[in-house]
């Protein structure tokens, strides 16, 4: 019993001594910047799709002011060659703190701002917290946002250093559509699910093509599941969901867990589900859900079968080819891109140990492609460990755009890109996309823009002015 006893003393005595430790630690951090653990980004980076190292330098917060773009999210860019992006800002609000608003940025170089608090041609209630949008050739943008009220306070702690998080709690939420005739309502939460008992609890992914066909994820509750829609000619039908066989002759069934690309003018969307313990690509096509590739299934390189997709969103382009990044096995086990047309098997684009032309280095992984009609593939790749960089893949072969450490441009030799998040690319070979770069001071942001020539500018950076909003 004595013994027993001493043991916990000894133990009470260890634990004291590291609350004392954490507090003096804790105690001489007080009012310095918290420093991000290893392997995590600050919320100014782009997110990485694989874990990259820790940057040398804190990020420094710059101060900006209600008129300065703060923060973005992925752009988007159409045939004509207009900019969508949204963009986060400071505002004179003592609850949101920063607002956010929907930049175009015509080719012509002039700007069209979608704001908060407008409304809705079929809703009394403005609209505001917008998700991230879709965007056509019609100019058209396609997204969730909240309406009603937006001064509800969130429960949740907020990080002060990024915009996004410190929106309010949503609770009235629609898919909505801004075209030429303005704001228009296609979903609401709450509403019924056709040829179910069930109603929308939630919605992703939404995209609208030039012909006013609108899909998206849905989620639904009681009963529960998620599916992939698609809104033609002012119907809402329901083309695949979970617990749906994935063919008629396979009676593997659907998960609840897609990653669609936007509908094409074919009124097709490609999607990588989950299948079980398995996963696959697919094409949702108006003839039928077709089946690209799965796991365990034959891949182009000899001897290797797909091992895994990394839960990576495939891309497909107007004509109907797909192109995806997936895992192979095999004697020369790797990574690909993969490319599929309407008629055909699949090809491989590049793998793994594969030499980026121009440099020293080998692919090592691929991640997010953008296709375009012309074939040509914009995509990101990794190589040199976790550097990484934007790529894109045309008749000539594959052409570095952006690589990490390379001098952003227009920038001092200090200014060199760091970080990538997923590019977009138009039929005419033009390229956006969301990037961090390193300066001699922390870090900075902003989107870029490569044009028809090849030639690689910053469209807009944080700090710049934004365009007025009416």
């Amino acid at each position: 019993m004595r013994d027993i006893q001493r043991i916990f003393v000894i133990l009470l005595i260890l634990l004291i001594g590291v609350d004392l430790s954490a507090a003096m630690r804790n105690g001489a951090a007080a009012g310095q910047e918290p420093k991000p653990q290893a392997g995590q980004t600050r919320p100014e980076e782009p997110q990485a799709v694989t874990e990259r190292s820790r940057v040398e330098k804190i990020v420094e917060s710059q101060a900006i002011n209600t008129e300065q773009f703060g923060n973005f999210r992925f752009p988007i860019i159409n045939n004509k060659g207009d900019v969508a992006v949204l963009a986060m800002f400071p505002v004179a609000d003592k609850v949101r703190r920063f607002g956010q608003a929907i930049f175009i940025r015509k080719a012509d170089g002039s700007w069209e701002v979608v704001s908060e608090g407008q409304k809705a041609v079929n809703m009394p209630e403005p609209v505001h917290s917008f998700s991230m949008p879709s965007f056509n050739n019609n100019g058209e943008l396609t997204f969730m946002a909240a309406f009603g009220s937006a001064v509800e306070k969130s429960a949740t702690p907020l990080d002060p250093n990024d915009p996004i998080n410190n929106s309010p709690v949503i609770r009235n939420q629609a898919l909505f559509i801004k075209g030429a005739d303005g704001i228009r309502k296609l979903i609401k939460f709450g509403e019924e699910v056709p040829n179910m008992p069930s109603y929308f609890s939630g919605v992703s992914n939404p995209s609208t093509n030039d012909k006013g066909t609108t899909a998206f994820i849905g989620t639904y509750t009681d009963p529960d599941g998620r599916g992939l829609f698609l809104i033609e000619g002012g119907k809402l039908r329901l083309v695949a969901r979970s617990g749906q066989k994935i063919s008629r002759d396979n009676d593997s069934t659907f998960s609840e867990h897609y990653y669609p690309t936007p509908v094409n003018e074919r009124n097709e969307v490609a999607f990588l589900a989950r299948v079980g313990d398995k996963s696959g690509v697919f094409i949702a096509r108006p003839g039928g859900i077709e089946k690209i590739a799965f796991i365990g299934d034959p891949s182009p390189i000899k001897g290797a079968n797909y091992l895994g997709f990394g839960n990576r969103t495939p891309t497909l382009n107007h004509k109907g080819e797909v192109a995806f990044p997936a895992f192979y096995d095999g004697p020369d086990a790797g990574r690909g891109l993969f490319f599929k047309g309407l008629t055909g098997p699949v090809q491989i684009v590049a793998k793994s140990g594969d030499t980026i032309p121009n440099t020293t280095y080998n692919f090592t992984d691929f991640s997010s492609p953008a296709l375009n009609a012309r074939g040509d593939i914009a995509f990101i790749g990794n190589f040199g460990g976790r550097n990484r960089g934007i790529f894109m893949k045309t008749a000539k072969g594959i052409i570095p755009v952006a690589l990490a450490d390379q001098r952003i441009p227009g920038g001092t030799k200090d200014d060199v890109f760091n970080n990538f998040t997923p590019p977009s690319i138009n039929d005419r070979g033009e390229v956006v996309f969301y990037a961090q770069w390193r300066t001699s001071s922390g870090v900075d942001i902003g989107i870029f823009h490569l044009d028809e020539k090849g030639v690689l500018n910053v469209l807009v950076k944080r700090g710049d002015k934004m365009p007025k909003q009416k």
